[in-house]
């Protein structure tokens, strides 16, 4: 479905990375619930097509045949459909099996070297490391991957806005490899004005849900833009409180940067939590010498954490797949192990068993 924007807004006007929070209508009759994601296609950026197109020897206006679209040019082929600003290993390993002539030498003997050489890379990265690639020319595209439509997480609630979806986006922008890389979508959504409108559909995240029963209390644990669902959550809850349904405890924690430039929805947060919706913990790492992120608060409030567990809250946590879930999962297991007088081993076990009866829920990326 056509997504049209029609607010947006820069959270962290003074921070040293920008953060979007962008609000789109839809006309098609759609129901999404918080915790949900909505899909966005953006295209690659012109320049970016330009510099693919220089280094592979190709004028764009050539054909090509794409799997599941047909014949296309090739500019189109760059800029709608074909993955430019990540390397996926799979076209690694497909170029070691086809064009290992092309490599240099270079093999990588398994999947996790192929990612870890991935990392951070994007297509001009391997061509420039790999000139001989560019011989191939149009075959080189058959190998490239489908352009991927990109997930966010909603950060807003049916209850509160009817055809309209809410997100927080923090715009990817990161040196690598001598040059700058840029987020397909996020860059693109930077660029949109007020009545712009992109591809994009509801997708339902059924392991991301508010608990059935909404008495039950829930403890959010978020860093960054991860923090978009929880507000989703909580618009869902003082909907639910502003229409006589008693609703259990919220008690979140956010981490950031500074605070005086990185507090996310700040106002929004503080306005529940001066009204006794939310309880709000908050840990900003660049604000003291020590960094404190939110899994020493986790363990600062050890105690009343396994309460809230031992009556029954729901645990969620979203943000980085990488640095954010390995360190709450880990500051848990610590409060476990201390509150529950239980071993390193019978904790992780916990934790699983908590995954499995949805008691433990996690949206990371």
């Amino acid at each position: 479905m056509q997504l049209q924007l029609i607010e947006k807004q820069n959270l962290t006007p003074q921070a040293d990375k920008t953060v979007w929070c962008v609000t789109f209508q839809y006309s098609e009759p759609t129901e999404y619930a918080p915790g949900d994601w909505l899909t966005l296609k953006a295209n690659n950026r012109a320049e970016f097509v330009s510099e693919i197109l220089q280094k592979l020897g190709l004028s764009g206006d050539e054909s090509i045949e794409l799997r599941r679209i047909g014949k296309v040019s090739v500019t189109e082929a760059l800029t709608e459909h074909l993955e430019l600003s990540v390397v996926n290993p799979a076209i690694l390993n497909k170029l070691q099996r086809q064009y290992p002539d092309k490599l240099a030498g270079m093999h990588w003997l398994d999947r996790q070297a192929m990612m870890e050489y991935a990392y951070g890379r994007n297509i001009l990265d391997l061509l420039e490391q790999f000139p001989k690639l560019t011989e191939l020319k149009l075959n080189f595209l058959k190998v490239l991957m489908p352009l991927a439509p990109r997930y966010y997480s909603i950060a807003s609630s049916q209850k509160e806005m009817a055809n309209q979806v809410r997100l927080l986006i923090r715009q990817v922008q990161y040196q690598s490899h001598n040059r700058v890389h840029y987020g397909v979508t996020s860059t693109a959504i930077a660029h949109m004005n007020i009545g712009d409108t992109l591809p994009g559909n509801l997708i339902a995240n059924r392991n991301f849900k508010l608990p059935d029963n909404p008495q039950t209390p829930i403890i959010m644990i978020a860093a960054g833009v991860g923090l978009a669902p929880f507000i989703g959550f909580m618009v869902e809850r003082a909907a639910q409180h502003q229409t006589g349904v008693t609703t259990g405890p919220n008690w979140l924690f956010f981490g950031e940067t500074p605070q005086q430039t990185t507090f996310l929805c700040q106002d929004k947060l503080q306005q529940w939590q001066a009204s006794g919706l939310l309880k709000l913990t908050t840990a900003f790492s660049r604000d003291q010498a020590d960094k404190i992120y939110v899994q020493h608060r986790l363990l600062e409030n050890k105690r009343p954490i396994y309460q809230w567990i031992q009556q029954g809250a729901q645990l969620y946590v979203c943000g980085s797949k990488e640095k954010l879930a390995p360190a709450v999962e880990n500051a848990l297991s610590q409060i476990l192990q201390q509150e529950a007088g239980i071993t390193a081993e019978d904790a992780i076990a916990t934790l699983q068993k908590m995954k499995q009866q949805k008691q433990l829920q996690l949206d990371v990326y």
